[in-house]
């Protein structure tokens, strides 16, 4: 190749170079530039959402603090009505324990009274049995029989009755009269109930119709017994079950004022406040009769 051919060739290569990196650098700029475009683009897009994030944990904090505020609120209320409650519990324990005091306090006096009320009935009992002590009541005798004059009637058949060598004085009947309204004619007769002057000359007759067995007025059989008091006559009256179980097995016994049960067995004599321990004096004997 010629000189001058070589010399232009290299001359339009080394016009072209500049062109060519003239144009990459437009390239790298243009890239340049769109990739900030897009980063800024990006960073917007972040800068958004980030702001959104914050408007909702601020809104989710305020809401949070709301709640929170009213269950503190809540809280504190239910601290208070726990405080007034348990000073309400206290109050009403005290109250309690003042009525329990109360309520022993009471019983005591009750116990007390009751005490009292039962000496108390005991002694009117006393006294009532004392007022009759010189009674006797006379059953089964026929209406009418006594007359007008019960107490003079009385006199002189007692001791026609009894047998006049038992009785080593008169009698003197106080008063007699018969007990309750008058009956149709074929009920029983009613009890008549006299008063003797003298507490000897009744303890005379008792003993004298013990020992005759059967009184009789005009071939009617009719019979003494003491004038007991109401309660004296229940207290006695529970004795019975156990009286008659003695009487099959022939034990003596009698009742003695104002209700003890008297037992003699195997010649000791026995005493019984109450039917139970009769009752269970009674077991032994039969046990023992087995």
């Amino acid at each position: 190749m010629p000189k001058t051919a070589k010399t232009g060739q290299e001359t339009t290569e080394k016009s072209k170079q500049p062109k060519l990196t003239e144009f990459r650098l437009r390239g790298e700029t243009q890239k340049a530039n769109a990739s900030s475009a897009q980063m800024a683009e990006t960073c917007a897009e972040g800068s958004s959402k980030v702001d959104e994030i914050l408007s909702i944990v601020t809104s989710m904090k305020a809401d949070f603090s709301t709640r929170l505020d009213k269950l503190l609120t809540a809280v504190e209320d239910i601290k208070k009505e726990l405080s007034d409650c348990a000073e309400r519990v206290t109050e009403a324990e005290v109250r309690i324990s003042n009525t329990e005091d109360d309520i022993s306090a009471l019983r005591a006096k009750v116990s007390a009274m009751e005490a009292k009320g039962k000496a108390l009935e005991e002694k009117v009992l006393d006294l009532e049995s004392r007022s009759r002590r010189n009674n006797l009541r006379l059953v089964n005798l026929p209406e009418g029989a006594e007359g007008q004059d019960p107490c003079l009637f009385l006199e002189k058949w007692l001791p026609e009755a009894l047998g006049t060598e038992k009785l080593q004085t008169p009698l003197i009947i106080e008063r007699a009269h018969r007990i309750g309204p008058r009956r149709d004619g074929n009920a029983p007769p009613r009890t008549l109930i006299m008063r003797f002057l003298n507490y000897k000359d009744k303890l005379a007759v008792v003993s004298a119709a013990r020992v005759q067995k059967e009184v009789r007025y005009k071939e009617q059989r009719v019979r003494l017994y003491p004038d007991l008091a109401a309660g004296v006559h229940q207290l006695q009256k529970q004795f019975d079950t156990v009286r008659e179980d003695l009487r099959k097995l022939g034990i003596k016994h009698g009742v003695i004022h104002p209700a003890k049960l008297l037992v003699t067995y195997e010649g000791k004599t026995h005493a019984f406040k109450t039917p139970a321990e009769a009752r269970e004096f009674l077991k032994k004997i039969q046990k023992n009769s087995e």
